[in-house]
C-alpha cells in the first residue's frame, strides 16, 4: 500500500501521487531502466540503463523525495525532488528551490501528457514547501524534451557539461505563477 498524497485528474483519467517507500525501489529501478532502453532505441543518449544500479536507487531514496504516479494500484510514472543540486547547477545552485529529476512514464502510458501532469504537481508541491522555483536539467541533445519544458513555462537559466555531455538548466519561477 502506497502513502497516497493526492489525486490528480488528467484527460486520461485519475491518478494518485504517492511518496515511494523502500519496497518500491525495484519498481523505480525497473521504470528507469525501461525508459533508458526506450530512449536508446530512439538514439537519445540521455540515460544509460547501466547507470541505474541498486546502489544508485538507494542513493535516490536517501537524498531525495521519490514520487510515484499510480493508476489502479500500479505505478505508471515517477520523479524525484530534492532541495539542492550543486552537482548539475554548480554556482547557480540555490536553496529555496526544488530540483526535479528522473521524470519517467512507463511505455504503455507515454504520449498522454502524464509528464506534464507530474511536473504541474511537483510545482504545486514546491509552492507548498515554501520554495520559490522548480528547477530541472535536460540533456541538450533531446530537442523534444527541451521544447516541452520551454512550452510549460520553464526559463532557460544556463548550460553545463558533465562526462562530456552538455545539458540545459531550466527554472519555473512559482512566484510568477
Amino acid at each position: 500500500m502506497h502513502n497516497l498524497w493526492e489525486e490528480i485528474t488528467t484527460p486520461h483519467g485519475s491518478f494518485a501521487i504517492a511518496l515511494a517507500a523502500a519496497q518500491d525501489k525495484d519498481t523505480v529501478r525497473e521504470m528507469l531502466i525501461e525508459a533508458a532502453e526506450w530512449m536508446a532505441t530512439l538514439g537519445v543518449q540521455q540515460w544509460n540503463p547501466q547507470q541505474f544500479t541498486a546502489a544508485e536507487i538507494d542513493r535516490y531514496f536517501a537524498e531525495r523525495e521519490v514520487y510515484l504516479l499510480i493508476r489502479e494500484d500500479q505505478p505508471v510514472g515517477m520523479f524525484t525532488l530534492q532541495s539542492s543540486d550543486p552537482e548539475y547547477w554548480g554556482p547557480l545552485n540555490e536553496e529555496g528551490c526544488s530540483y526535479l529529476h528522473r521524470l519517467t512514464v512507463r511505455s504503455s502510458w507515454r504520449g498522454k501528457q502524464l509528464g506534464e501532469a507530474m511536473i504541474a504537481w511537483a510545482a504545486k508541491r514546491t509552492k507548498e514547501l515554501g520554495r520559490r522555483a522548480l528547477r530541472l536539467d535536460c540533456w541538450d541533445g533531446n530537442a523534444k524534451l527541451n521544447r516541452m519544458y520551454a512550452g510549460m513555462g520553464f526559463v532557460h537559466k544556463g548550460t553545463g557539461k558533465k562526462q562530456g555531455r552538455g545539458y540545459n538548466l531550466y527554472e519555473m519561477n512559482l512566484n510568477l505563477q
